[in-house]
C-alpha cells in the first residue's frame, strides 16, 4: 500500500497530511531564532562587557553554531530510533522524534535524570514503549557518547601533539569496542534500570537482558559510534568559528583544536553522566582558548556563546517539544490509512505512479500467460484500486480487499463493478480453500506488525490459491543499504504513508517466511519516486542497462513469484 502504487482519484487531489518533516524544521526555525534573541540580549547586555562593536564574523558564527547544533540533534535523533528499533521498539517515526526531542527540556537536570524521565513518559504515553527500554537506551547513548567523544579528542591529540597524546582516549575507545565490555555494560544498564523501575512504577514490566542483547552487537556498536561522531564533530566546528571571528586568531586556533578541546571539555561531562553531549565544561574550554591567545574577554565571550547555541538550543528545542507532545496526541495506528486516504496519491509525482502501474501489472501478466495460470484473482491489499481496474482491464477476474474503509470506499469508485472489492486483510481472507488461480500484494507486507504475522499472511495467501497458483510479492527491495536508509528514515520524515515501523522483506531471503519455493524473481526501476517525468525518459536507457546487469539485485523494486505445490487446476 505504499504511496507510490496508485494513481491520482481526483482531478485535484486532497493535500497530504502534514510529515515529521513540517514539525522538525519548524521546531528548528523557532528554537534558532529563540536563542538568536536569547544571545543577542544576554551578550550585548553586558554579561561579558568588551570595549568596542563585537565582529560581524561573531554573529555569523552564532548562526552557523545553531545551525549545527540542529544537525547535530538531528543525526542524534536518527541514531536513537535505530537503537530503539535494535531494542525491539518499533514505533512510529513521528513519536519516536517528539519523544527524544522533548527530554533535552530538562537537559539541564543531573545524571540523566530528567531526559530518561521526559522520555519515558512521552514514549510510554505516545507507544506504550516500556520505561526499561527508554532507560536502558538512553543510558547505551551516553556509552555511545562517551566512545564517541573520546575518538575525535584521540584525533585532535594526535594531530595536535603526536600519537603519545592520544593514549588515554585511545584506551577508552578500545575498551567500549571489546565485546565483553559492552555486554558487561548492556548489562549494568539493564539491572540498574530494572532496579529504579521496580520502586517507581511496580506495574510495569521489567525488562530482560536477552531481548536487548542486540545493542552490544558489533554492527549495532559501529553504525551508532559513527553516527555519534558525526553529531559531536559539528558543534566543535561552531567553536572554532566563534575562536575565528576575534581578529588575529585564526591561525592560532584551528579545526583540530577546536575538536580536542571540545571533545575533551563535554568528555569531562559524559563520565559524569551530566549532559555532556551538549552541554560544555566551561573552564576547560577557557584554558583551551587562553593558551590559543584569546584574550579572558573575547575567551569568555566565545564559551558562552558556544553554551548558549548547543546546551540553550537544544532546550529550547526540548520545551517545543514537550508542548508538540501535549498539543498533537499520536494517532491510532489502526485508522492511519482511514487517516490519509484521501491524500494517498498527493505526494509522489503522478509519472512515477503510472509507470509502476504499467510494469508491475505486465510483469504479473506475462507471468501468468507464460504459465497458463488462470484468470481467477485476488489484490490482497488493493488500496484505491488501481491495480485491480487494470488487471480487470487485462481480461482477469480480479477482486480487491482492504482493511481501511476509506481506501475501500475509494477503490469502489474506480473499478468496473464496485462489488469486486470487499473488506478483508491478509491475515483475514473471506474465501473458500483453493479460491483462486493467483493472488497479489503490492506493498503490504511489510506494513504487518511482525515476523509472525508476515509468515501468517503467506499461509493465509497460499490457504486460497489452488493447486500450482501464483502469489506475486512486489515489495520495496532495501537490499541496498543506502535505499534502506532512505526508506526506514528518510521517507517517513518527507511523506505520511510510511510511518518508520516497516519491516521489509528483502527478495533473496524469502524462505524466512514460507516454504513455499520462488519461481521468478524481477529486479526494476533505480530512480527515487521524486524524480521528474522528464529526467525519468532521459535516465530510463541507464535504467534498465542496471535492470539488465548483475546490479539489478539492488534495484528500488522487485516481483516475486511464488507457486504453490501441485498441478494447476
Amino acid at each position: 500500500m505504499l504511496v507510490s502504487e496508485s494513481l491520482a482519484a481526483d482531478a485535484t487531489p486532497a493535500a497530504a497530511p502534514r510529515p515529521v518533516v513540517w514539525l522538525l524544521l519548524t521546531a528548528c526555525a523557532v528554537a534558532i531564532l529563540a536563542i538568536g534573541a536569547v544571545t543577542t540580549v544576554v551578550i550585548l547586555g553586558g554579561v561579558q562587557p568588551r570595549p568596542g562593536p563585537l565582529p560581524a564574523a561573531f554573529w555569523a558564527a552564532i548562526a552557523l553554531g545553531a545551525l549545527a547544533t540542529c544537525a547535530s540533534l538531528g543525526i542524534r535523533t536518527i541514531r536513537w530510533i535505530f537503537l530503539l528499533r535494535r531494542a525491539s521498539a518499533r514505533i512510529p517515526l513521528r513519536d519516536a522524534c517528539i519523544g527524544y526531542l522533548a527530554g533535552f527540556s530538562l537537559l539541564f537536570v543531573p545524571l540523566l535524570v530528567g531526559e530518561i524521565v521526559v522520555r519515558a513518559a512521552v514514549l510510554k504515553s505516545r507507544a506504550r514503549v516500556p520505561l526499561v527500554a527508554t532507560a536502558v537506551v538512553n543510558l547505551w547513548e551516553r556509552l555511545l557518547d562517551v566512545s564517541a567523544l573520546a575518538l575525535i579528542a584521540a584525533v585532535g591529540a594526535s594531530l595536535m601533539a603526536g600519537p603519545q597524546a592520544a593514549l588515554i582516549p585511545l584506551t577508552i575507545v578500545a575498551l567500549t569496542s571489546t565485546r565483553s565490555f559492552r555486554r558487561f555494560a548492556l548489562s549494568a544498564a539493564v539491572g540498574v534500570s530494572n532496579v529504579v523501575v521496580r520502586r517507581v512504577a511496580p506495574a510495569e514490566p521489567l525488562a530482560d537482558l536477552g531481548d536487548l542483547a542486540s545493542l552490544a552487537s558489533h554492527g549495532t556498536w559501529l553504525a551508532a559510534l559513527t553516527a555519534s561522531a558525526a553529531a559531536w564533530a559539528l558543534p566543535a566546528l561552531a567553536l572554532w568559528a566563534l575562536a575565528a571571528s576575534w581578529s588575529g586568531s585564526f591561525g592560532s586556533f584551528g579545526p583540530a583544536d577546536a575538536q580536542l578541546a571540545y571533545a575533551s571539555s563535554a568528555l569531562t561531562g559524559g563520565f559524569l553522566l551530566a549532559p555532556g553531549g551538549v552541554r560544555v565544561v566551561g573552564g576547560s574550554l577557557l584554558a583551551y582558548l587562553a593558551e590559543s591567545g584569546l584574550s579572558r574577554g573575547d575567551a569568555a565571550l566565545t564559551v558562552l556563546a558556544v553554551r548558549l547555541v548547543t546546551a540553550g538550543l537544544a532546550t529550547i528545542l526540548g520545551a517545543i517539544f514537550v508542548w508538540a507532545h501535549l498539543r498533537t496526541p499520536a494517532p491510532a495506528s489502526a485508522s492511519h490509512f482511514d487517516d490519509i486516504s484521501r491524500a494517498y496519491d498527493a505526494q509522489i509525482p503522478a509519472p512515477q505512479r503510472e509507470a509502476l502501474l504499467v510494469r508491475k501489472t505486465t510483469l504479473m501478466r506475462d507471468a501468468l500467460t507464460r504459465l497458463r495460470i488462470g484468470p481467477r484473482g485476488l489484490d490482497v491489499g488493493c488500496g484505491q484500486g488501481w491495480y485491480v481496474a487494470r488487471m480487470r482491464g487485462l481480461g482477469y477476474d480480479v477482486r480487491g480487499i482492504d482493511a481501511s474503509a476509506g481506501q475501500i470506499a475509494l477503490a469502489r469508485r474506480h473499478v468496473d463493478d464496485p462489488a469486486v472489492i470487499a473488506e478483508g486483510t491478509a491475515l483475514r481472507i473471506d474465501a473458500p480453500d483453493a479460491s483462486y488461480d493467483f493472488a497479489y500484494s503490492i506493498n503490504v507486507l511489510h506494513h504487518l506488525a511482525s515476523v509472525t504475522e508476515q509468515r501468517a499472511a503467506f499461509a493465509e495467501l497460499f490457504r486460497v490459491l489452488k493447486p500450482g497458483g501464483l502469489v506475486f510479492v512486489h515489495e520495496m527491495n532495501t537490499r541496498n543499504v543506502l535505499f534502506r536508509f532512505y526508506m526506514g528514515y528518510v521517507f517517513p520524515t518527507l511523506n505520511c504513508i510510511d510511518e518508520g515501523t516497516e519491516r521489509w522483506l528483502l527478495p533473496h531471503c524469502l524462505q524466512n517466511y514460507t516454504s513455499a519455493p520462488v519461481i521468478a524473481t524481477s529486479y526494476f526501476t533505480f530512480m527515487p519516486e521524486f524524480v521528474p517525468g522528464p529526467a525519468l525518459r532521459l535516465v530510463r536507457p541507464i535504467e534498465a542497462l542496471l535492470e539488465a546487469s548483475p546490479l539489478r539485485v539492488y534495484s528500488a523494486h522487485y516481483m516475486a513469484v511464488l507457486q504453490k505445490p501441485g498441478p494447476p487446476a
